[in-house]
């Protein structure tokens, strides 16, 4: 039994989402995921490990916690430095296997100006939408995120911090998200499943935040797909996705100040 929907005409995609051989197709992209993801979480924890322990040499009298690590802004930091290199340098390979150019496959091509003005604008849009529904909903930015912040500061990393969360953690996740799998589903299952399931996906990564906050990381999951899929541009959701979180890094700064 078929569940997938009708493959949309080929000129209803951007030429790198087109309909061809040249392409892992979607089984194979999910089997491609599963060895992309555990590189991810083996690499993460290994860098995790290693600041660790390197902390308790220089500082056995102030240990990290366990229950800390998760909001420890040096440890999240050296992870994301260690993992996003291996992560994407694996996607490099997995990539290239389809005999395929990579900047074509992940669509690494500069955005029109109309469609980084629409980005922009739709970027606003669902970050003011949300704030409000927040502000009714009485919820407040989690309390881990200036803690993050804090840490980092305190050991130093803060630069670090920077680097993973604004450059590394965004390219890593729009490079997987917006870039491979939607590459490998799009022209088998359409656009909109697509940016659903991507969407819900990459929303359900972010399990550290309370529920209110994974729904609006999907909402912005849902703008940058389309976004994506109209601009045919992997450089445009990396830079709103990037401009998050520096706003993120901003707000956190502004927590531990007041």
């Amino acid at each position: 039994m078929n569940f997938a929907s009708p493959v949309p005409a080929a000129e209803h995609f951007p030429k790198a989402e087109r309909p061809d051989t040249g392409r892992w197709g979607p089984w194979a992209t999910i089997g491609w995921s599963i060895p992309i993801v555990v590189m991810m979480i083996l690499s993460q924890s290994a860098g995790a490990i290693v600041y660790l322990r390197w902390w308790r040499f220089l500082h056995p009298e102030h240990p990290i916690a366990f229950s800390a690590i998760a909001s420890n802004g040096a440890v999240l930091a050296v992870a994301i430095g260690v993992s996003a290199p291996i992560v994407l340098a694996f996607l490099v390979f997995v990539i290239r296997l389809s005999h395929q150019p990579v900047k074509e496959y992940l669509a690494l091509r500069f955005p029109r100006w109309r469609d980084i003005g629409l980005g922009a604008s739709l970027l606003a849009l669902v970050l003011m939408g949300t704030g409000v529904i927040a502000g009714l909903a009485g919820k407040e930015t989690p309390a881990f995120i200036g803690d993050t912040f804090d840490t980092a500061r305190d050991a130093g990393m803060l630069w670090l911090l920077v680097v993973s969360f604004v450059f590394l953690g965004p390219l890593q996740e729009e490079a997987l998200f917006r870039g491979f799998l939607f590459r490998g589903f799009a022209p088998r299952f359409g656009i909109w499943p697509t940016i659903v399931v991507t969407s819900a996906v990459w929303a359900v990564t972010h399990a550290q935040y309370e529920w209110f906050f994974v729904g609006e990381i999907f909402a912005l999951g849902i703008a940058f797909g389309w976004l994506r899929a109209r601009s045919g541009s992997l450089l445009l959701t990396f830079g709103l996705h990037a401009t998050v979180n520096a706003m993120a890094v901003i707000e956190a700064a502004f927590m531990a100040g007041s």
